[in-house]
């Protein structure tokens, strides 16, 4: 970071600091008490300070790093210097912050509940990898966090109350399920945070091979814990005569069994070719392109609504496919799918006139007018959209962007 920058940012807190008011004369919101200080900033002064995390953030991929919290906690510190002492060198701290900030490296292991999935066999999607909640990831974390407590300073007795409070609450949460496990070079709160990306990420990929290896019709839930929960309902019908009760169930009562022929299907529809373009620092335009589709089909698949799947279905398609100026989405779209669906002319005009007919559908959701989807709608697309991602991800062989996937498909309407 500049020293020009440097100066910047050290004026901007200046101001806050000249926004300070008594403390409690804002009110409780606009109250803040830290580091042995306590004041109240005004609505403008908030904004500034706020301005000023955003822009370190920005500077040298530090949000890669550092979350806005962390660094917010930090600037707090170094404001609290500055009320203390107005003669503070704060051009100086800041560039101490700086170079701090730079020799940055922690690396963290993040272990986070899945829910959904049951293993037969380990294995990796992207920066994740997925292991079962026994014996051995336990006795793991106790070891990692027994020779954290040793280096600290606190008593045999706060050491051993520590050490069973945490064996008490991994074995609460990881045990018998699904853990996925992810190393990040980050502070804590952003490593958690990225950490959660990815295996969201890794997520989107068992979601897309679901609808592969599963019926379609069967509503397989995958998620972090909490984020796609399957349950059961129950409504209470009363007529004058008559009292009934009806219940229906949310999410299939069938989890996403991993083992070796579940891991071959997903080799077979290309799901470890997109897994390591999630490992890659760098993508190619047509992998992200498919990592872009692929999130919108997960999306669709954690949606109540037929109306509402059916939508991020059609971005699903729309993320592959990029329309020549002058041409419209809508034709775009059908014209590829069709192209990378069908070999011969008569499938072609049908897949064409059916997307089309979606298109419609889509309109109609989106606008106002038809707003009900049959189900036999719904998972014609998810069928077309499945087959047409699974096509695309045996492209990447031959093609590393969208616009020569599109003069592929440019090519093969003139043969």
């Amino acid at each position: 970071m500049n020293q020009h920058l440097i100066s910047k940012i050290a004026q901007q807190l200046r101001d806050v600091a000249s926004g300070v008011i008594s403390p409690g004369k804002l009110g409780i919101q606009n109250f803040q008490m830290h580091d042995s200080v306590a004041y109240s900033l005004t609505n403008d002064a908030s904004i500034t300070f706020n301005e000023v995390v955003g822009q370190i953030l920005k500077k040298n991929n530090y949000s890669k790093k550092f979350s806005a919290k962390y660094l917010e906690k930090i600037l707090k510190s170094l404001f609290a210097k500055l009320l203390s002492d107005e003669s503070l060198d704060l051009e100086k701290e800041l560039g101490a912050l700086i170079v701090e900030l730079d020799k940055f490296n922690q690396s963290n292991v993040i272990f986070l509940k899945i829910e959904g999935l049951i293993l037969s066999t380990c294995f990796e999607l992207g920066l994740v990898r997925f292991v079962p909640g026994d014996e051995y990831l336990l006795d793991s974390i106790k070891e990692k966090s027994s020779e954290i407590l040793k280096s600290t300073k606190n008593d045999d007795e706060s050491k051993s109350a520590f050490q069973q409070m945490i064996a008490q609450q991994s074995e609460s949460e990881f045990r018998g399920g699904c853990v996925g496990v992810v190393e990040v070079n980050a502070e804590p709160i952003r490593a958690f945070e990225i950490a959660k990306e990815e295996v969201r990420r890794a997520i989107d990929l068992l979601r897309f091979a679901s609808k592969a290896i599963y019926p379609l019709k069967e509503d397989i839930r995958i998620g972090l814990k909490g984020e796609h929960p399957k349950s059961t309902r129950q409504g209470f019908i009363f007529s004058e005569s008559e009292f009934n009760t009806k219940g229906d169930t949310i999410g299939s009562v069938r989890p996403f069994e991993v083992n070796q022929e579940s891991l071959k299907r997903m080799d077979e529809i290309g799901v470890f070719s997109i897994s390591s373009a999630l490992s890659k620092k760098q993508t190619n335009n047509l992998e992200e392109a498919l990592i872009r589709s692929i999130h919108w089909f997960s999306v669709a698949l954690t949606q109540n609504e037929n109306g509402n799947a059916f939508l991020f279905l059609i971005v699903a398609l729309e993320s592959l496919f990029k329309a020549e100026s002058g041409n419209s989405i809508g034709g775009t779209v059908a014209e590829s799918v069709a192209f990378l669906m069908s070999d011969n002319r008569e499938g072609r005009k049908n897949i064409i006139s059916l997307v089309r007919e979606y298109y419609g559908k889509r309109s109609g959701v989106a606008h106002g007018g038809k707003k009900s989807i049959s189900d036999t709608d719904l998972y014609t697309l998810i069928n077309i959209v499945g087959t047409t991602i699974k096509v695309s991800i045996e492209k990447l062989s031959e093609f590393d962007s969208q616009k020569q996937l599109m003069g592929w498909i440019e090519d093969m309407k003139l043969s």
